[in-house]
């Protein structure tokens, strides 16, 4: 997901400071992801909950998606130009409410228990649909990036637009 989140801050980095601010935002929150569930170097398979780690993904899951919910959706599509950026709104909001709405689930399920040896394996399984659901919501979300591109999001002016790509 880090590469796909390289790739497209390459394309449509400096375009907009909101759309910059949420992909610095979707960063901060795989990192976290990825210390929690321990996808470093040299790891020994078998090793204890870093507890720190679950409270800062915690915290930060709960940001990113208020944040999504409650301020950057709103201000991505209002800022858009073209004929009805409500069909924006339309089309990404009520999957990105049903994704929410999944993860807080899992979160409420599984991530705000206490970890003992009796739900471990319950825990890991959920901590692995938390990757598959953050994925697919940033794929949504990689849509509503592109449908902003395309929509002329305000971008600060260039002075040779002809070497920019749009992203994929």
């Amino acid at each position: 997901m880090l590469n796909q989140l390289d790739v497209l801050t390459e394309r449509v980095g400096g375009s907009s400071e909101l759309i910059d601010s949420w992909l610095e935002a979707r960063r901060q929150l795989l990192v976290a992801y990825y210390h929690l569930i321990g996808m470093k170097p040299n790891k020994e398979a078998l090793t204890t909950l870093d507890e720190q780690a679950l409270d800062n993904f915690c915290h930060g899951l709960v940001d990113y998606l208020s944040a999504g919910h409650f301020s950057i959706y709103e201000r991505v599509v209002s800022e858009m130009n073209g004929d009805n950026p409500m069909i924006a709104a339309a089309q990404f909001y009520p999957p990105l409410e049903a994704n929410t709405e999944r993860l807080m689930q899992i979160y409420d399920g599984h991530l705000q228990q206490s970890i003992d040896d009796d739900n471990c394996m319950t825990f890991q399984q959920a901590l692995s649909e938390v990757g598959e659901v953050l994925e697919a919501r940033f794929t949504l979300e990689d849509k509503l990036i592109q449908l902003t591109w395309d929509h002329q999001l305000a971008r600060p002016p260039v002075a040779n637009d002809n070497h920019l790509t749009r992203p994929a």
